[in-house]
């Protein structure tokens, strides 16, 4: 997989926001290879405007104990990923026991290939994705109204807390169970 190696501004029509290296998509096109930001990769299609993000500090409107939770948890997990870079992790030769990120800098080199695998497989960017994904779900959560869908989105909330039981301030009412 091409990365962005030096960075570039989007390529998008209306875009133009700077990709820092090892971030963004590129695409293949007739002069050469374009650099888009995630929200902007043609290949996704329409996506939505914004993932929601860390929890605004200021922000003391009423949230669910579990939304509260997971929001902590969530910017632990960024904090953890940022501090390590925001570049892909793959091998390098190929199918070796050798991480490198995306600057070609190595990350790691291990005796065993299942660990180096391990590593590259959930490097920091993926793991930023994921965070960003756990976002949509508990916004989508907090933006929709009562009914059936708020509650089946409720319970995907406490599905996405259930990763954390072993946390100390992980409350056991959220553990959904069978009927």
């Amino acid at each position: 997989m091409a990365t962005n190696k030096y960075g570039a501004v989007c390529a998008a029509a209306d875009c133009q926001t700077y990709v820092p290296p090892g971030g963004g998509v590129l695409i293949r096109a007739e002069r050469g290879w374009l650099t888009y930001c995630p929200a902007d990769d043609p290949n996704l299609g329409k996506v939505r405007e914004s993932y929601g993000g860390p929890r605004d500090p200021d922000d003391e409107g009423p949230h669910e104990s579990v939304v509260v939770f997971l929001h902590e948890r969530l910017e632990e997990e960024l904090a953890a990923a940022g501090a390590a870079g925001i570049t892909p992790w793959r091998h390098w030769p190929r199918r070796s026991q050798r991480v490198v990120d995306g600057h070609d800098e190595l990350v790691v080199e291990t005796s065993l290939r299942v660990v180096a695998d391990h590593i590259a497989t959930w490097g920091p960017w993926p793991a930023i994705l994921n965070a960003e994904s756990r976002y949509m779900v508990i916004n989508l959560f907090e933006e929709a109204e009562p009914g059936p869908a708020r509650e089946a989105l409720r319970d995907a909330v406490r599905a996405l807390a259930m990763a954390y039981r072993e946390h100390p301030d992980y409350d056991p009412a959220w553990t959904l169970h069978e009927p």
